[in-house]
């Protein structure tokens, strides 16, 4: 019996290590690893992209003097006011590079011309 009661002390002590090393890896798994990512950066004051020569701007939070500028820098369509989660449309001549500027943000939208194929 005592021979028993022993190899039961020691099946305790070694899961007693077995947990501390395992405890061990996980801090050392957090220190060289998870400190290193950085946090996420925020999301963008809005995204803009272009479908059928319309620049469609998505706003991801309260925008203020947005504008939309041609690769020339003429003005196109200026917003005073986009609420959060509204969307505005904003008709531009047709294929080329636009520029969407709200404050310090800019966002180059490119817009091409979609083929139409008819099958007779």
């Amino acid at each position: 019996m005592k021979a028993l009661s022993d190899i039961s002390k020691i099946g305790i002590l070694m899961i007693g290590v077995a947990l501390l090393v395992i405890a061990g890896i996980a801090v050392h798994f957090y220190i060289t690893f998870l400190q290193r990512v950085p946090p996420p950066s925020p999301p963008p004051p809005f995204h803009a992209y272009c479908r059928y020569n319309a620049v469609i701007i998505h706003a991801n939070q309260d925008l203020e003097n947005l504008e939309v500028l041609d690769n020339r820098s003429i003005r196109l369509c200026s917003f005073d006011r986009i609420r959060a989660g509204s969307e505005e449309l904003c008709a531009v001549g047709g294929s080329g590079l636009y520029v969407v500027q709200a404050g310090e943000y800019k966002k180059i939208v490119e817009c091409v011309e979609e083929e139409i194929i008819k099958f007779d």
